[in-house]
């Protein structure tokens, strides 16, 4: 027979045994129970969506919030942003302090009242960076009419006279200078100003617009060799990009009356000499 005091450390090592088994029992199950309670949490916020509002397209920075820039969707609880509402008439009329891309959620802390945005914000403020504003002059003919409207997005069409050769008169020729140019201003109304403070333009007024230094000369070159006029761009292609050639005669002759309409190149006029006999002159043309 085994003594007893030969059994006992195989029997405290059991003991201890037993009680390691049932202390990782009792951890894991805590651990479990934990992380059930995470995710009936987490399913819970899933389970409990939230509508919230939302931009319909992009809305860019000094716009007036209109009903046509708003969508409604519904998020998860967990997922819905400080700052963000469930109500469209509490955004409607407000002015965006920044952009804001489609899809986002609509915070007010990006919104700011008409009034805030008229009387702190200097034309210095509302200039994107690397942009310098340039104002030019416009009427209802060359200013669509008086209907752009500060935040609008423009192109700016030049016509002028081409260089001809000395004693020649050269031909109007119509190119697209610059596209998707931002307006700053219509006169002393910045961007930002609610749409029921705007008023519609005098026959004659300035166009404050956002260009590069370099597009900026260019522009006032232009401005001074012939005549810019503005095309209104919708907001739907505010950064497209559009392929465009160059106007002159022959062209509209052949987009009116197809390619056979294109006369066919002027022959160089004969080189000539003077010719002195006596007292008489005369003109003889010279073969080359």
């Amino acid at each position: 027979m085994i003594p007893f005091k030969r059994l006992a450390p195989f029997g405290f090592a059991g003991l201890m045994g037993l009680a390691a088994v049932a202390g990782m029992q009792h951890l894991i199950s805590k651990e479990r129970r934990a992380l059930q309670t995470e995710r009936a949490k987490l399913y819970a916020d899933y389970q409990e969506p939230v509508e919230v509002i939302v931009a319909r397209k992009d809305i860019p920075e000094g716009t007036t919030i209109t009903a046509d820039h708003l969508g409604r969707v519904n998020v998860p609880k967990k997922f819905v942003q400080p700052y963000a509402t469930s109500r469209g008439v509490e955004v409607l009329g407000l002015v965006t302090r920044t952009p804001i891309a489609e899809h986002e959620q609509i915070l007010s802390n990006k919104l700011q009242r008409p009034e805030e945005a008229q009387a702190g914000a200097s034309l210095s403020e509302v200039t994107p960076k690397g942009k310098r504003a340039v104002t030019i002059g416009a009427d209802l003919l060359t200013g669509v009419g008086g209907f752009v409207r500060p935040g609008d997005a423009v192109d700016l069409v030049w016509s002028f006279q081409a260089p001809a050769p000395s004693g020649q008169k050269g031909e109007l020729v119509t190119i697209t200078l610059f596209q998707n140019v931002r307006v700053l201003a219509i006169d002393r109304q910045m961007v930002g100003t609610a749409e029921g403070e705007q008023k519609a333009p005098a026959n004659n007024y300035s166009l404050t617009l956002a260009l590069t230094p370099q597009e900026a000369q260019v522009l006032l070159y232009a401005r001074e060799q012939g005549q810019v006029q503005v095309s209104l761009r919708p907001h739907e292609e505010k950064e497209q990009q559009v392929a465009v050639v160059p106007v002159d005669s022959a062209m509209v002759m052949q987009a009116v009356l197809g390619p056979e309409a294109t006369p066919p190149p002027s022959a160089a006029p004969p080189r000539t000499v003077e010719v002195f006999k006596g007292l008489e002159r005369s003109l003889v043309a010279v073969n080359e």
